[in-house]
């Protein structure tokens, strides 16, 4: 299946490892134009490094949370690329409780990138916005409640913006991974540091497996192509059904 991506200018943030990593791969392999960006220079320069076998890779550190970090890396992405059609906001602190930081980043720096990317997007509906949410928005997480709040906003936020930006074409959507498993990852360090938490997880699923990076990637890869190009103002869930109440 063609989805139409060759060439297309593409932003995905946290893209030095896992899911955001996994996605830019996914967009390099349909012949996409990438620029990524991360918090850490070392795990971001070595990312880039093995993307750049893939297609063209524009990589530059940026930091979410400051209050010029989204913007600034926009319009370096922008002037890397030569405009852009897709941004992925792959963007959270990950914070367990403390819900000024997380909202800083997870929805301030969220907001941010995507208002700043709008500006540089054409009329059309092959311009679209993804945002990386969570099916912790829709469940308890009592060891994670700021992070499963910011994660609900951000459907929220999106809904928003779909409805906002749909006169100009442009698509707005939410993919909501479940628990996914990568070296590094917080299911990794789970799996050695608290082995009750991560078997328990384990057993919720109904595939009794947690979600490798690129499962939760082709999805998002596929929404941002023309052959989603309905879909707008959608929450995906891409949990293996462990979310399995109804979603409305």
């Amino acid at each position: 299946m063609d989805l139409g991506l060759g060439g297309k200018r593409v932003i995905v943030t946290g893209a030095s490892k896992g899911i955001g990593k996994a996605i830019a791969q996914g967009f390099l392999t349909e012949g996409a134009r990438v620029a990524i960006c991360a918090r850490d220079q070392t795990t971001l320069t070595a990312g880039a490094a093995e993307l750049s076998e893939l297609g063209e890779v524009h990589a530059r550190p940026a930091d979410m949370a400051k209050p010029n970090g989204p913007a600034s890396f926009v319009e370096w992405a922008a002037g890397q690329l030569g405009g852009l059609d897709v941004v992925v906001s792959n963007v959270s602190a990950m914070e367990a409780s403390d819900y000024r930081a997380a909202f800083q980043t997870d929805v301030g720096g969220a907001v941010s990138l995507t208002r700043a990317a709008l500006e540089h997007m054409p009329d059309d509906d092959d311009a679209n916005v993804v945002f990386i949410g969570s099916r912790a928005a829709s469940v308890g997480v009592p060891w994670m409640p700021a992070y499963a709040a910011m994660k609900a906003a951000t459907v929220s936020v999106a809904k928003s913006m779909a409805l906002e930006v749909a006169r100009r074409g442009i698509r707005v959507n939410v993919v909501s991974p479940g628990d996914v498993l990568f070296p590094g990852g917080s299911w990794d360090r789970a799996k050695h540091d608290n082995p009750k938490l991560y078997e328990a997880i384990i057993k919720e699923n109904p595939f009794r497996r947690l979600a490798r990076p690129e499962e939760i990637a082709d999805v998002v890869v596929f929404i941002a192509s023309t052959r989603a190009s309905f879909v707008t103002g959608a929450n995906i869930f891409v949990d293996g059904g462990a979310t399995k109440s109804l979603q409305l």
